[in-house]
């Protein structure tokens, strides 16, 4: 939102006069004839004293007094005048008071002024040109969303280009062609240079007089000093409750509101968590005693923001001053123009926030309307939902335009709570969800009932709605140290009474445990655990996948015990995890974060069916809940989503962490493995052939790579690293089994119904052979093409058959790649290939040695000076059959070079030291210090070594070296022809770089090119 100068006298008070319409014409209002105002507006730009200065103050001063009484948004607007005003005044003070060679009454239109302006082509509008580019440019207004450092930078320009706008101005008038070329250019500078900062500093001292009469504009500008309160982590929203009681103007809420306030206030009296039954002794602090308030980043949107995306937050700052920011957002006119959206991940605080804000708005100011999405239909329109959410919370049928109209200068604050949940269990798209929430302040603001609008979701479905104009994004960020040290405070206040002499419990024992201790909910769950067996305040050192299993193990049995569903002995803890852990499948085998209540359901009855309950008389019964209810309903660290849709109930399920989630993945397949190892085993001892039954492996491991998710992967490999050694070697030769027959037609599919997705025959079965040599590497360390291909003349090559396999079936085939380091050796006089785990990302086995013998099969002890490989046009033709994306950028890379060489340059090797050495020419070329290449290198590659050394300026003898490589393909050896088009583009280069070479090197190589 931006304001005129004309605007803002107008919402001031001040009445239309040349001087403020002609003011107006140059700041960006409508334009007026050049004739009067013109010339009263040259005249108040220059004059300290004059009308305009007279306006400006007298506009502003007193005015604390004359707002005192509006409605809240009624104020913010005439703050948001005051504050236009204070920018032109301070830039027109400094104009009046800068040291320029003329008097303000100098500026007076002479008849000659007038005619030369009547005569311009604009057609008589003179003041057109000069104010061309300020038309639509309405002067800049804070916000609390851009640092004060940002908005003086704003400003610095906008004074810039006002600036431009007084020169041109100038040039128009008799009085520019009376000065001397020197008073011109001195003039110009003043107003370019000088002027801008001195009218910024101008503004700062106007702006702060501002702010400590109206608080409003300091919390606009981030003006207010924190730096008292940097240190201290902030409890509740009581700092946001007092700064807007201090801005209230004294009205008490009617009836309506005040019904609305005591829901949402006796709701900070309850416990911050629901959790369902803790454990005895034990006590959760309320919302308003044990609330920490969150670190975050805020963010514009516009061209370029990705608040979907983790990584673009990586350069947005980090701030702690959410409740000055959440004041100073609700004060300003922009809050009733765009939704402000506040993202983070499950278990952040997002939901809880919303509730702490409801509470803490001062009633008086605001009409605050929390609804939450997964409790209203989701199918209805945004007004319905508004509606629905104030009967369930007071029990009133009370429709919008009623409830706003009573608000009494109340600004209407509407908390949309959930759109994550809206999306996840709808399914349906929302994209245009933003619009219609902006729409819907559009028609408010319309009808004279502003309103501002809050959305929360989770940061990763951000993108699903596109953002509008003027949006504000708010993530809120994990804990730090401090705010950690904080929560464990009240956490141990609250429970030393109850369980007196117990020892507290340490920040730096929670923090060892990284990222499960930055959420709030989490963290929770940390200390719950803590509470009952004293894990976290051991001194043992815990891997993280021992904590993840000692914290499940735990929640289970109590879980198991509380709900009475039977004892809770190790076979019904397993069975539970079991069937969490086909819950974490169903997220990881979609693709997603997320499951819906049927697919869950679907996949439980496909990969665990279990037999219907009976009574007594053998009638089946019914089950109360759906399977997928009856599983995840219990446990906290489960989020259920909810949204109603055609009077329909729709339920997803989320981890509250996604590692939870990816443990019990990674822990399931390591059980089935570890059950696979024992049946082999006990078998063995039977005398019987070792068969394993993988089918239900096979049903989890067909559809996407364990790689997929890269915390999978390593809690997978922690698991199996526990392995003894003979446990390990078991484990391998079970999955290279298994491997061996991964490709065949399999009879027995007991879980043919579990379908994540529609996936194929062939790529199931690629995807399941790539988890077992996944499984097989994480296990054993290194695994070779022999151990794969045993009973294969060419292992090698089955090899090569499988990853191409891999790469046009699978899922995400990019991390198996990532994710494995091949080695290309020999053994026994034939080709192997070693695949290991990759270490690092730079890690990729001899990928920059690769001789061209070992993939061409040739005996290195007699493969020659020469040689071509595969024929070079069906090389070139494979490749881009296939339309892979790689192999298409490698072949667009290189195609200058085929337009050039042709395809002969690709795949014809020499090996050039030993063409040398062979020819026993003179001088340096074959030794003595010039680095040619040991082994064959084809003339692509030969010859970018030298493209590239002849670039980067490379020592002489290097530069030497790389010609001595291309050399012998650019030599006529009769029976051998150069490749196509080699000599003359080698000869051309060496031609260009005789002088820098050695005499030496020169002759020989001249000697060498010229003989037969």
């Amino acid at each position: 939102m931006g304001l005129t100068y004309a605007d803002a006298v107008l919402l001031l008070g001040g009445r239309q006069n040349k001087i403020v319409s002609a003011l107006d014409t140059l700041t960006g209002g409508a334009l007026l004839a050049a004739s009067a105002g013109g010339s009263a507006l040259a005249l108040s730009l220059f004059d300290a004293k004059g009308e305009l200065a007279r306006l400006s103050h007298s506009l502003v001063n007193g005015l604390s007094e004359r707002i005192r009484g509006l409605g809240r948004f009624e104020r913010s607007e005439r703050l948001a005048a005051a504050h236009a005003i204070v920018v032109l005044t301070a830039y027109f003070e400094e104009l009046a008071a800068a040291p320029l060679p003329f008097a303000p009454e100098q500026l007076r239109l002479s008849a000659a002024d007038q005619t030369r302006l009547a005569g311009h082509p604009s057609g008589g509008d003179g003041l057109r040109p000069v104010t061309a580019a300020l038309l639509r440019a309405d002067v800049p207004l804070p916000g609390p969303d851009q640092p004060y450092e940002a908005m003086v930078s704003t400003l610095r320009a906008y004074y810039e280009t006002l600036s431009r706008a007084v020169i041109d101005l100038l040039n128009g008038l008799a009085v520019w062609d009376d000065l001397t070329e020197t008073e011109r250019e001195t003039c110009a500078s003043t107003l370019r240079r000088a002027l801008p900062p001195g009218a910024v500093a101008r503004y700062e001292e106007l702006v702060r007089r501002l702010a400590l009469e109206c608080p409003e504009v300091g919390l606009w500008l981030n003006l207010v000093d924190h730096q008292a309160t940097r240190a201290v982590v902030r409890q509740g929203f009581d700092q946001l409750e007092q700064t807007l009681a201090a801005l209230a103007s004294g009205r008490l809420p009617d009836d309506r509101r005040h019904a609305l306030t005591r829901a949402y206030r006796a709701d900070l009296d309850r416990s911050i968590a629901s959790t369902g039954d803790i454990p005895d002794g034990l006590r959760l602090p309320s919302l308003h005693a044990g609330y920490i308030t969150p670190r975050f980043c805020v963010a514009r949107g516009g061209r370029g923001a990705r608040f979907a995306e983790e990584s673009w937050w990586d350069d947005v700052p980090v701030r702690d001053d959410l409740e000055d920011f959440l004041a100073g957002y609700l004060t300003t006119p922009q809050a009733t123009e765009a939704p402000l959206l506040v993202l983070g991940q499950p278990g952040s605080g997002k939901s809880v926030l919303t509730r702490v804000l409801a509470g803490t708005l001062p009633p008086g100011e605001f009409l605050v309307v929390r609804v939450v999405l997964r409790d209203v239909p989701a199918d209805a329109d945004l007004q319905t939902q508004i509606e629905d959410a104030v009967r369930t919370v007071t029990g009133e049928e009370l429709t919008w335009p009623a409830l706003a109209r009573s608000g009494g200068g109340a600004l209407g604050v509407v908390i949309l709570d959930g759109f994550d949940e809206l999306l996840q269990a709808t399914g349906v798209s929302q994209t245009d969800y933003l619009q219609r929430v902006a729409a819907f302040q559009q028609r408010e603001a319309d009808q004279g009932r502003p309103v501002a609008v809050v959305v929360t979701t989770r940061t990763a479905v951000a993108d699903r709605a596109r953002t509008v104009p003027g949006t504000v994004a708010v993530r809120l960020e994990p804990f730090g140290e401090s705010q950690v040290a904080h929560w464990l405070e009240i956490w141990n206040d609250h429970n030393a009474v109850a369980t007196p002499g117990r020892r507290p419990l340490r920040p730096a024992t929670v923090l060892a445990h990284g990222e499960l201790a930055s959420q709030p909910l989490l963290l929770l769950m940390l200390a719950l655990y803590d509470a009952e067996t004293d894990a976290l305040r051991s001194d043992e050192r815990l891997r993280t996948t021992e904590l993840y299993e000692r914290l499940l193990l735990r929640f289970v049995e109590r879980e198991l015990h509380k709900t009475g569903t039977g004892p809770a002995d190790t076979h019904a803890i397993e069975q539970e995890l079991t069937r969490l852990a086909v819950v974490a499948f169903a997220m990881f085998n979609r693709g997603q974060q997320w499951v819906t209540e049927a697919e869950l359901d679907a996949d439980l009855a496909a990969l665990l069916p279990e037999p219907a309950a009976t009574d007594p008389a053998g009638r089946g019964l019914r089950a109360p809940s759906s399977a997928a209810e009856v599983v995840v309903g219990r446990f906290f660290f489960v989020h259920e989503a909810r949204a109603t849709r055609d009077d329909t109930r729709l339920r997803t399920y989320e981890f509250l962490h996604a590692t939870f989630g990816e443990y019990l993945v990674a822990r399931l397949v390591t059980r089935e493995l570890d059950e696979l190892v024992d049946t082999v085993r006990h078998a063995t001892r039977r005398g019987r052939p070792p068969a394993a039954d993988d089918t239900l492996l096979h049903a989890l491991l067909s559809f996407v790579p364990l790689t997929s998710r890269a915390t999978t992967a390593a809690f997978v490999a922690e698991r199996l690293a526990t392995l003894n050694g003979p446990d390990r070697e078991a484990l391998r030769d079970v999955l290279l089994g298994l491997f061996r027959r991964s490709l065949d037609a399999r009879h027995d599919d007991r879980h043919r119904g579990y379908q994540p997705w529609r996936a194929s025959l062939p790529a199931r079965c690629a995807t399941y052979s790539a988890n077992l040599v996944l499984l097989a590497v994480f296990a054993a360390g290194e695994i070779t093409s022999d151990e794969l291909f045993p009973d294969d003349d060419s292992p090698v090559d089955r090899w090569r058959d499988l990853a191409l396999l891999w790469r046009s079936q699978l899922r995400f085939w990019g991390t198996v790649a990532e994710s494995l380091a091949v080695e290309r050796t020999r053994a026994d006089g034939r080709r192997r290939v070693r695949v290991r785990a990759r270490e690092t990302p730079a890690d990729r086995g001899d990928i920059w040695g690769l001789d061209p013998r070992w993939f061409h099969d040739l005996d290195p002890a007699i493969a020659g000076l020469w040689f071509t490989g595969y024929q070079s046009d069906e090389v070139v033709a494979g490749t881009t059959l296939a339309c892979a994306q790689g192999l298409d950028t490698l072949v667009h890379a290189l195609a200058p070079l085929f337009g050039t060489l042709g395809t002969a340059a690709l795949n014809t090797f020499i090996d050039a030291r030993a063409e040398y050495e062979l020819r026993r020419y003179p001088g340096r070329m074959p030794s003595d210090g010039v680095p040619v290449p040991w082994e064959p290198v084809s003339g692509v590659h030969a010859l970018l070594r030298l493209w590239l050394a002849r670039s980067r300026d490379a020592p002489i003898d290097d530069l030497a070296g790389a010609y001595a490589g291309c050399l012998p393909f650019a030599r006529d050896f009769g029976d051998r022809p150069p490749v196509h088009g080699y000599r003359e583009l080698v000869l051309g280069m060496f031609a260009q770089d005789r002088a820098r070479l050695p005499e030496d090197f020169v002759a020989s190589a001249i000697t060498y090119l010229g003989a037969r």
